[in-house]
């Protein structure tokens, strides 16, 4: 793959191609207009450390192929 090929990994659901040319693409930039994004909840200060409340596990991964898939 050229350098100026960007892979990306997209749901297959998608039905859209998973490499990019790198001239269209921009860096992301959040605006008024649509707001903050994927904010997270302050965690909570545990004997000075900081911790959060998980809520629900969606599910779990046995290799290292599938949390490496899970992660991206």
């Amino acid at each position: 793959m050229k350098h100026v090929a960007i892979p990306d990994q997209l749901p297959e659901t998608w039905g859209i191609h998973d490499v990019f040319h790198a001239s269209l693409l921009t860096p992301y930039k959040e605006t008024d207009e649509h707001g903050t994004n994927f904010l997270e909840p302050p965690p909570e200060l545990i004997e000075g450390e900081e911790e959060w409340e998980v809520e629900q596990i969606l599910g779990n991964a046995t290799s290292a192929e599938e949390r490496s898939r899970n992660t991206s």
